[in-house]
């Protein structure tokens, strides 16, 4: 029952739905994370706290860098549960605007690792968080 309530417990925030859409699209550095979210590291690592509880997401370290990636299990499970919700998912304007800012924020990796620490692009508006 424990791995149902923290599974449920992840899903059951905003910002935890954001992250666990955007890593649907595969591995991502936790600061290609923050600067698609537009949330600040310390926002990102508390959520990404409770997904990892859940065991939904595993990590790897590359050097000064923690890559998080769906398990394999969970990305089973989070693709049914998306294609249920798909009619309000596909069309809701933060994941709308999350995926437009990680597709800008991926094209700037280097041979497909992560190139920067966290900085914000100033190409990319920050309105504020969206925490």
């Amino acid at each position: 029952m424990d791995e149902l309530v923290l599974t449920a417990k992840a899903l059951a925030d905003p910002t935890r739905v954001r992250i666990l859409a955007a890593l649907r699209g595969g591995e991502l550095c936790v600061c290609e994370l923050g600067d698609a979210l537009g949330v600040t590291q310390s926002t990102l690592s508390t959520h990404l706290q409770v997904i990892r509880e859940a065991g939904l997401v595993g990590t790897r370290k590359a050097g000064k860098w923690v890559y998080y990636s769906l398990e394999p299990t969970a990305a089973r499970l989070l693709a049914r549960v998306f294609t249920h919700f798909q009619g309000g998912l596909k069309r809701h304007r933060l994941l709308l605007r999350d995926a437009t800012r990680l597709t800008k924020r991926l094209a700037e990796r280097d041979d497909g690792a992560c190139c920067r620490g966290g900085a914000r692009p100033a190409r990319v508006p920050w309105k504020g968080r969206t925490s």
